[in-house]
């Protein structure tokens, strides 16, 4: 079983590289041979190429997206709360934009499952840590549109890239940068 186990890194890792370069499109084939595995141990492990994506993309973003935002959310300073979240996001989404990009290419084309749609799992992540930092601090705002405005500047992002990616930039402009699309969004308030 160990072996097993040591498969499924392998064809994880492989499977994102071969999601990147051509999406939905790649073919089980390719992601066997870059795994170095038969093509019959994809199977195995995960049945069909759909599933194998759904895990890939879900081990990709979906522990990165959901878990550390609801610590941020804990943050009692609206503003600092926003900085926090933007600084985060921005981080992801510039470290993986190879990724990013196919997942929203495959979005607009409508071949995501709804698990794994980027934009709605950016919105829904976001607007559930609006929810609970404004519960937690007991003022209210319209979440929806806010989680709005944040998922947008987060795509713009990843749509419009900047010269030098988010993650790239020194420390002090990336919080610079973020404040400023806090105060941004908090103008909506």
């Amino acid at each position: 079983m160990k072996g097993l186990k040591d498969k499924t890194e392998q064809i994880i890792n492989a499977a994102v590289k071969v999601f990147i370069k051509k999406g939905l499109q790649a073919t089980t084939q390719e992601i066997a041979r870059e795994a170095d595995v038969a093509e019959v141990t994809l199977f195995r492990k995960f049945a069909t190429k759909q599933n194998l994506f759904v895990t890939v993309i879900k081990n990709a973003l979906e522990k990165q997206f959901d878990s550390h935002l609801f610590k941020l959310a804990e943050e009692k300073d609206t503003e600092e709360f926003l900085v926090k979240i933007i600084e985060n996001r921005l981080e992801i989404l510039s470290k993986n934009s190879a990724l990013i990009k196919m997942l929203v290419s495959e979005s607009l084309m409508g071949n995501l499952p709804d698990e794994v749609n980027l934009p709605n799992m950016i919105f829904s992540s976001i607007e559930k840590g609006l929810s609970r930092h404004f519960q937690a601090t007991g003022k209210t705002a319209d979440t929806e549109l806010l989680a709005r405005q944040l998922s947008g500047i987060f795509l713009s992002q990843v749509v419009f890239p900047a010269e030098q990616p988010y993650h790239q930039l020194e420390e002090k402009v990336k919080h610079q940068q973020a404040r400023q699309y806090a105060r941004a969004v908090l103008s909506l308030m």
